[in-house]
């Protein structure tokens, strides 16, 4: 894709930050000093906040930009209870004896969000349907899950139908504890739920330098000096400056995400919102007014935005058979890849810690982000999640290539196969 085009959705407002009309502006001035700073408002920056007013700390969270402006303002929404291209069995290999805690809490942060009013409207219930259906693998799969303490139900074509209003999928995975929200509307809240509580926000304060000296870490911004007793710094993949650090980590996809209008008795489908299990993912989630929020990886054979356009539209075609349909909203964000698809964490000193990889299940992944590493930086007994440190990507990103290189061919894979079955002649002597 040129990268005129990509910089224009990338900087193009999302369909939450285009229709949000009360945001609050964070202006206030760079305190002296502070228990706790953190350097990025978005969703995991404002929970380590939340978290460590609980503890009774001053916190300070400073923000290049704007409450928002980057991953948590510019995703699907979706609040999913497992991690992203994970089975049971990978997990524990990667975690260990940590697997069950790590995902018991995740699930319990997806139910904190859901049942959150200020993220409302959500809708709770995630799909994860299985393109190329299998009963046994799909089985092992949700009792892996249970045994680490996930609710999971496994559900059939004709649940299929019900719960999603398709015929395209025979079968998948139901978790009840997954969902969708509005995520800026919920970064908005808690931001001023921060500042109600006494923490400090500033917008428009990127963090130049952060040293560690004897007795204070120095956090040095275009506004002044900070002095800090503990930094969590919650960039992912759009830290910048002295946060940079975070986007360094990760290799980064970029995600083209767009609105269509539909006809308004639609709503009469299901409306579980949903993720299949393909390379190259198909989602779809429904918004009110008749519309669906879908989306797409970008891929440098992918040329430019109409090309995109036409995907997308060709799968809500081929999940909703011939329904009408209208682009109302695009837009694209970034997604911080890793290795083990899981995060990877760095502690710069015992008083620095900075995290990073999301891969795509960021919501409810960041929230327990934020609130453990504040249990670290403060020596609480809270969830110690034993995630690796980060080793920084080099200037060739294989790790990137790769990803590239597979959702291409699945891709490719996905039209021939559809190509094949409508232009396959039937045998002599077979009826359709």
């Amino acid at each position: 894709m040129p990268e005129k085009s990509l910089s224009r959705l990338l900087a193009a407002p999302s369909v939450w930050q285009a229709e949000w009309q009360c945001k609050t502006v964070h202006s206030t001035q760079l305190p002296f000093e502070s228990d706790v700073v953190v350097i990025g408002a978005g969703l995991g920056g404002l929970s380590a906040a939340l978290h460590a007013l609980n503890y009774g700390c001053s916190v300070t969270v400073l923000e290049a930009q704007q409450i928002g402006a980057g991953a948590s303002g510019r995703n699907s929404g979706f609040v999913v209870p497992i991690p992203s291209r994970q089975t049971p069995n990978s997990l524990s290999k990667y975690l260990g004896d940590g697997t069950g805690h790590f995902t018991r809490a995740l699930q319990h942060a997806c139910g904190d969000l859901l049942s959150c009013s200020i993220a409302m409207p959500n809708q709770s219930g995630w799909m994860q349907p299985y393109a190329n259906h299998c009963e046994q693998k799909m089985l092992a799969v949700a009792n892996g899950w249970r045994n680490l303490g996930i609710t999971v139900e496994v559900a059939d074509c004709e649940r299929m139908q019900n719960d999603l209003g398709t015929l395209h999928y025979r079968g998948g995975l139901c978790f009840p504890e997954g969902g969708v929200i509005n995520p800026f509307a919920l970064v908005q809240a808690m931001a001023n739920q921060v500042t109600s509580r006494g923490g400090v926000i500033v917008e428009g304060c990127p963090v130049l330098q952060v040293n560690p000296y004897a007795t204070y870490v120095g956090i040095f911004t275009p506004l002044g000096e900070l002095k800090g007793n503990r930094v969590l710094v919650a960039g992912n993949a759009y830290g910048t400056h002295a946060s940079r650090m975070t986007r360094q980590a990760v290799s980064q996809m970029t995600l083209i995400l767009a609105t269509f209008a539909m006809p308004e008795d639609w709503l009469e489908l299901g409306a579980m919102p949903f993720s299949d299990n393909r390379i190259d993912m198909w989602f779809f989630r429904k918004l009110e007014k008749s519309r669906v929020l879908t989306g797409c990886f970008a891929t440098p054979l992918t040329q430019s935005t109409d090309q995109y356009c036409s995907l997308l539209t060709e799968r809500l075609h081929t999940i909703y058979a011939s329904l009408p349909l209208e682009l109302e909203h695009i837009w694209a964000g970034r997604v911080g890849l890793t290795c083990s698809a899981t995060p990877v964490v760095n502690c710069l000193d015992k008083r620095i810690i900075s995290w990073s990889g999301c891969n795509g299940r960021g919501l409810a992944l960041s929230t327990l982000m934020g609130r453990t590493l504040v249990d670290r930086l403060l020596g609480q007994d809270g969830h110690r999640l034993a995630f690796p440190s980060s080793r920084y990507r080099h200037k060739y990103d294989a790790l990137g290539w790769l990803a590239h290189t597979l959702i291409a061919m699945d891709r490719y894979k996905q039209r021939h196969f559809a190509s094949a079955r409508v232009t396959r002649p039937t045998p002599p002597g077979v009826s359709r």
